[in-house]
């Protein structure tokens, strides 16, 4: 130990650095010109640096160490587990690929690279592309352009895009953006559209609306006995995309479809037609049929004129079926004997006739308020009628001459009235009398006088008129067949007609019509 003691160097300026193991040199001038006291910046952050590195070091050590003790227990219980410990570099590497796999997928999940559309200043939706962004916007066109039947193209100035990282659940498809983009323009809007015949009448953006409105225009044609309710024109509503100036306020339409519209109704003249009753017959003056049709003469109609009646018609017209309930009469037969006492054509009752009763129960459709048809569904008889007995006379007398009263024309029920009628709020002029009975029944002349007219004519059907030369016409309507012919001379009472139901008629009945120079009366004033 000696000689090794002694035979070793002990000079200072090769001494050796306990830390590094390297001999240490005696610092020069140019060493001490890198002391901290130095006026150089880059020199001062470089020793504050290197001051600095044994600390760090320290702190990285202490984590490591702790590190690798706790990898060292997870190892542990690992090869506990298992019976075969990995390698902690395994381990270590397991751990890193996971957490950035872990890492990838959070991105992944979160965010995607998007475009967001703007629309005059105002963010709209963000897409997956500027791709789809565009098809979005070409597609919103389109439908504008189909539905105002022009081509419409939005703005480019104030339409924008703007790509980059986004939210994922931020991302819509392109319909949601093609709707958002439709909303902002409010050029066309969805909604539901009514049609009557064709014609647009109006639209609105609430669903079932119009269903509610068209069912309060039928309304005052419903009752409790109401089978159904439809419309004579075709109604139509249609679901669709539509300008928005095309939308309306509901009042509007109802007011609209309560209200007429430009359409001509025309009457084609037929034999035996004159002025007065043509206008009559639509509840007009021989001026107002005068106004709609001037330079007409209105005492010389030619078969085959088309007369215009009226230039409006309504928009829509409420067809109803509805059951009636009522006790009906049940006309009584008429049985004659002779008297030779009497002239022929006049008549006096031996014994009067009584109208029998029956609960009835009849299908009738109207449209508007007038009737269309009529069927008899069930009668049920609650007391028969009683024949009524006449004494006629036999005995000669100038047939033709009138006596200057009027008698009744047939035997029989009255069903409706001279007059206005009211049906369900509305109403409509009646002309003459409505006498009903059976198929067949005998029509006769209400006085004497000369036939002129005997034939068809339009609503009466088959129609008799006789001028009884004294300013009155009669007239017959609706008869199944006719027994005189124009310029017959006939007498008071002669049978003329058969009743029937031809023309517009509901039923077998006879339309009696008194006229006086031209003008018609009510004829129960003229009937005994």
């Amino acid at each position: 130990m000696a000689q090794e003691h002694k035979g070793r160097k002990n000079t200072p300026a090769k001494q050796s650095s306990a830390r590094t193991g390297r001999p240490q040199r005696k610092p020069s001038y140019q060493d001490r010109r890198q002391f901290p006291e130095s006026a150089s910046t880059y020199r001062q952050a470089k020793l504050l640096l290197l001051g600095c590195m044994p600390a760090l070091r320290q702190t990285l050590l202490e984590l490591w160490s702790t590190l690798r003790s706790k990898l060292s227990a997870l190892t542990i219980r690992r090869r506990l587990e298992t019976m075969t410990p990995p390698k902690l570099a395994h381990t270590a590497l397991f751990l890193a690929a996971s957490l950035a796999i872990a890492v990838f997928a959070v991105y992944q999940v979160l965010y995607t690279t998007a475009t967001t559309v703007v629309f005059d200043g105002v963010e709209l939706a963000t897409v997956a592309s500027e791709a789809e962004a565009e098809a979005a916007k070409h597609s919103v066109e389109r439908s504008i352009s189909s539905v105002l039947g022009r081509n419409y193209t939005l703005e480019s100035n104030k339409v924008s895009y703007s790509t980059g990282l986004a939210y994922r659940s931020a991302v819509v498809d392109e319909s949601k953006l093609e709707e958002a983009l439709s909303n902002s323009l409010r050029v066309v809007e969805h909604g539901y559209a009514l049609y009557v015949g064709g014609e647009f009448i109006g639209a609105t953006q609430t669903e079932g609306a119009l269903d509610e409105l068209l069912n309060q225009v039928a309304a005052p044609y419903r009752n409790e006995n109401t089978v159904s309710i439809d419309f004579v024109e075709g109604i139509e509503i249609r679901e669709c995309d539509l300008p928005v100036e095309k939308f309306t306020n509901l009042g509007e339409v109802a007011l609209l479809l309560n209200s007429t519209k430009a359409g001509e109704v025309t009457y084609v003249v037929e034999k035996g037609d004159v002025w007065s009753v043509i206008a009559q017959d639509n509840n007009m003056t021989n001026s107002d049929l005068l106004a709609l049709n001037p330079g007409y003469d209105i005492d010389r109609l030619q078969i085959g004129d088309e007369l215009l009646i009226s230039n409006a018609v309504p928009y829509l017209t409420v067809r109803s079926v509805q059951m009636e309930y009522y006790v009906a009469d049940i006309p009584y037969e008429i049985e004659y004997v002779d008297d030779d006492s009497m002239y022929i054509g006049d008549t006096r009752i031996i014994t009067k006739g009584e109208y029998g009763k029956a609960d009835t129960a009849a299908c009738v459709t109207y449209e508007g308020t007038e009737e269309i048809k009529r069927i008899i569904e069930s009668e049920t008889i609650l007391s028969a009628p009683v024949t009524e007995v006449q004494a006629r006379g036999t005995q000669e007398r100038p047939t033709w001459m009138p006596t200057g009263s009027f008698r009744w024309p047939t035997s029989g029920t009255i069903t409706s009235r001279y007059g206005y009628r009211n049906i369900f709020g509305g109403s409509s002029f009646h002309s003459g009398i409505d006498i009903a009975n059976s198929y067949g029944t005998n029509i006769v002349a209400a006085d004497g006088g000369e036939v002129v007219y005997a034939g068809w004519m339009s609503g009466y059907g088959y129609l008799v008129q006789i001028d009884h030369m004294n300013g009155y016409v009669t007239y017959y309507g609706h008869n199944s067949s006719l027994l005189v012919s124009v310029g017959d001379k006939v007498y008071k009472g002669q049978h003329i007609a058969e009743m029937g139901s031809t023309g517009r008629s509901t039923g077998n009945h006879c339309h009696f019509e008194v006229r006086k120079d031209g003008e018609r009366k009510n004829p129960l004033d003229y009937l005994p």
